[in-house]
């Protein structure tokens, strides 16, 4: 190696199964710069994850038209290409890293560690690939490898005396709350253990559920040298010289607010779920609660205020305050809000089920009515303007199953589904201070502190609070932690100081509450472990852990 290499880090935001707009997005950056090695992240011509759409023949026509197509424009052209895409290679389906220059496909790497945990179950669909992939790239020795493969031991083992004077690592690693530390950690254990500098490419954009921060980074034996932009598309140059280092111009502070990237996730969840599914907008029934507010805000953040609608729908119980602080919230985030009053309707199911209920007390069946009411009026909204509903239940909620079947659980999207109540309340005190990266609204203040400080409450009957139902959340959100996250037993949270009955009650309404689960609409994920994905249990379940 005589001169300094230029290598452009590309971290983009594709979208799944769309390969015309993901491969012109490869296009544009290999027909208008002059970077020696151009980098993109793992799959990056599918999407990440492709699921099930990869095992169709017609899609993997398509992968390897658009990949034909990549390495015909690349003749003549100066940058070298390194590509995620799956690869049909004698009847067996890889997750590749191809290499393109001036008209050639120069080498494939196949991804060697396969996840199968978590949101990854690519043994299900891809073959191991079974060779470290080290080439010379004008006069360096390049590693190529594809996520999971810098994770586990045996990729080390299989480098053996082979010398590597730059790694590069596409990546599709979704978002968590630990994820970025785990991953900076891990790359640079990864150097020392091969003994030379890494380029860590992430993709970005949120799939569903999956929220895809970029967040890549360089990093050399020690520490992360410099890193991307979190939540954002972001192409950057650099130069690596002859003593095999990079050179860093750009001054880069490591100061990363988790605040700030747990709520630029969630913005970056529901906006790309909005505009990748061509809503026009997102509707929302506001309650003067902090599940809504917060889930208003994230929106409004997201998608401004001309594409939030809230609808108050008050009943006999809906109490003055609430009302205001629903209405000082609508107004503070500039979005459209209406008032539809359900009490008409709610009195048209108890005179129409009066004959059916004759003899029995009212319970939570006509509570569930009103919630039920409230969840048809979001839903014809949404029919008639196209607008998604967005449903509010948090994740204290969704666990014990303190919601409403085709009631409060209506709805196409969740912001708040991974995020215990507690929680809810600090992002709040966080929003209300700051400004997130990716917002819209440029204003703080917009959640009324009313709302953050009062006692929660569904409204169903009258003075109802939570409390009335559920333990304190500062208790149940500890308790659910332990056995959602930690998979802890009752013993081990009993021992940590927490009332044996209260756990296995709290236990019991988790286990119980996993049918209700199954039906919720899909929300961002935020944590190492949420319902779906990360945490799947049999509905019909027997088991009870009742360990003394």
């Amino acid at each position: 190696m005589t001169e300094k290499i230029s290598l452009l880090v590309v971290q983009s935001n594709p979208v799944v199964g769309n390969i015309a707009f993901n491969k012109q997005i490869v296009i544009d950056h290999l027909q208008n710069n002059n970077s020696d090695l151009i980098l993109f992240s793992e799959l990056m011509l599918t999407g990440y994850p492709p699921e099930d759409l990869i095992l169709k023949p017609a899609f993997m026509k398509k992968v390897h038209e658009a990949v034909d197509e990549i390495v015909n424009l690349s003749k003549g052209k100066h940058p070298t290409v390194v590509l995620g895409t799956p690869w049909l290679d004698e009847g067996n389906l890889f997750n590749a890293a191809v290499v393109i220059h001036d008209g050639k496909i120069l080498h494939k790497h196949y991804k060697m560690a396969l996840p199968n945990y978590g949101v990854f179950d690519e043994k299900r669909i891809f073959s191991n690939g079974e060779k470290v992939s080290v080439i010379d790239f004008k006069g360096i020795n390049l590693g190529i490898f594809i996520c999971e493969d810098i994770w586990v031991n045996q990729t080390i083992t299989e480098i053996g005396e082979q010398q590597i004077d730059l790694a590069v690592s596409l990546n599709a690693s979704p978002f968590d709350i630990n994820k970025i530390n785990e991953r900076e950690k891990k790359a640079i254990e990864f150097s020392k253990s091969i003994a030379a500098p890494l380029i860590y490419v992430n993709q970005v954009g949120g799939q569903d559920e999956i929220v895809f921060d970029g967040s890549s980074f360089l990093n050399d034996q020690e520490k992360v040298i410099y890193k991307l932009k979190h939540c954002q598309s972001e192409s950057k140059e650099f130069l690596f010289d002859e003593d095999h280092k990079f050179l860093i111009e750009d001054t880069f502070s490591d100061h990363t607010d988790m605040n700030d990237v747990i709520y630029s996730s969630l913005i970056l969840g529901l906006r790309d779920y909005v505009e990748k599914n061509n809503f026009p907008g997102v509707v929302l029934g506001i309650s003067g609660g902090i599940d809504s507010a917060f889930s208003a805000a994230v929106a409004t953040d997201a998608l401004g205020p001309s594409r939030v609608k809230g609808i108050l729908m008050p009943s006999k119980y809906t109490s003055v305050e609430s009302n205001t602080d629903a209405s000082e919230l609508g107004n503070n985030l500039g979005i459209e809000l209406m008032n539809i009053s359900i009490n008409e309707i709610v009195n048209s199911y108890d005179n129409t089920l009066n004959d059916l209920f004759s003899g029995t007390e009212k319970d939570i069946t006509e509570e569930n009515i009103q919630s039920r009411t409230r969840g048809a009026i979001l839903m014809a909204y949404s029919n008639k303007f196209g607008h998604m509903v967005i449903t509010n239940g948090n994740k204290s909620e969704v666990s014990v199953g303190y919601s409403t079947l085709y009631g409060d659980m209506c709805g196409g999207f969740s912001v708040v589904k991974d995020i215990y109540k507690t929680d809810l309340f600090k992002l709040s005190e966080w929003r209300n201070k700051n400004k997130p990266s990716l917002s819209l609204l440029d204003k703080n203040e917009i959640i009324p502190n009313n709302i953050i400080t009062k006692e929660p409450t569904a409204e169903l009957k009258e003075d109802q609070k939570d409390s009335d139902s559920l333990p304190p959340y500062d208790v149940l959100d500890k308790v659910l932690y332990h056995l959602v996250e930690k998979e802890s037993s009752v013993k081990e949270i009993v021992d940590q100081g927490f009332d044996k009955e209260l756990v296995k009650r709290i236990q019991n309404l988790l286990y119980n509450s996993e049918y209700k689960r199954r039906q919720a609409a899909p929300g961002v994920k935020i944590s190492e472990r949420n319902f779906g994905y990360d945490r799947r249990y049999p509905i019909t379940n027997a088991f009870r852990d009742m360990e003394n």
